[in-house]
């Protein structure tokens, strides 16, 4: 079982529901939770994504299935606040240079 596994089945057993121990956390650990419940087996590091991030843009400016020609860079966006507004900057670069 990995480490990520191990986690995921311990907040299982924290409590009997979701509700009740966001009720109890602190801010801090909710958000923790969150992201080790999203945390997949292969990821991509902010660094990783940043290096392809012009042409995963160029992808979804064009209507190309970012999400299943990218799906690495597609999960980390959608986890990263960091990446998701570099990503979002590029994006309306594009969309403010005519065609």
């Amino acid at each position: 079982m990995s480490l990520n596994e191990k986690i995921k089945d311990l907040l299982k057993r924290l409590g009997s529901s979701k509700e009740e121990n966001a009720m109890q956390m602190p801010a801090d650990v909710q958000k923790l939770i969150e992201m080790v419940e999203n945390t997949q087996e292969v990821e991509f590091s902010c660094e990783d994504v940043y290096n392809i991030l012009d042409q995963y843009t160029e992808l979804v400016y064009h209507g190309d299935d970012s999400a299943e020609l990218m799906p690495l860079v597609e999960h980390h966006i959608e986890i990263c606040p960091d990446c998701r507004e570099e990503f979002e900057a590029l994006l309306r670069i594009l969309e403010a240079v005519p065609a």
